[in-house]
């Protein structure tokens, strides 16, 4: 069965970028070759589901955005794309979910930012959430969670301490 999962990075203060987007703060916990678990959480994944935003962040550092997987940009601007597997799409979450859920080609991985990571939450639309916790406070950008505080709602299932000092902790919605 299909689940819908956050992984994503924020900063102690739960902030997942710093002023004007800048997620340079992650750089120095990219280590060679530890990925966090990344790898064999992707391999299961069929879809994304990415802002806008975060998906032009991507795309500006070169980064191949999931060539092979199927992608919906959340934007509140459809547009076409050249690509088959790349899709901007201005509908209801809920039901883009619903759909891929049907389709069962995999998991659902929501690559945030935080405005689509917080909708699809308030929703009930995330199963779970991955949540690597950088050591460090940044003095302002863009929230996760408002003031850095995980929802109420949100149980700790296990917590892994990586050697470059950051946290990963999976929660169970």
């Amino acid at each position: 069965m299909s689940k819908c999962t956050l992984y994503i990075a924020m900063s102690e203060g739960g902030f997942i970028a710093g002023e004007n987007d800048n997620i340079d703060f992650l750089n120095d916990y990219m280590v060679e070759g530890e990925d966090y678990g990344y790898g064999e959480f992707i391999n299961a994944v069929g879809s994304i589901i990415v802002g806008r935003r975060t998906y032009d962040k991507a795309k500006s550092m070169d980064f191949p955005y999931h060539e092979d997987k199927r992608v919906f940009v959340a934007t509140r601007n459809s547009k076409d794309s050249a690509l088959e597997n790349l899709m901007f799409y201005s509908g209801d979450l809920a039901q883009l979910v619903a759909k891929l859920m049907l389709e069962n080609d995999g998991h659902i991985y929501c690559d945030g930012g935080a405005d689509v990571a917080k909708k699809m939450i308030s929703e009930g639309l995330i199963d779970e959430i991955i949540l690597s916790v950088v050591p460090l406070t940044l003095g302002g950008g863009t929230e996760l969670f408002h003031k850095g505080a995980v929802p109420v709602g949100l149980k700790l299932d296990n917590t892994k301490e990586i050697e470059s000092g950051l946290i990963q902790k999976r929660n169970l919605l």
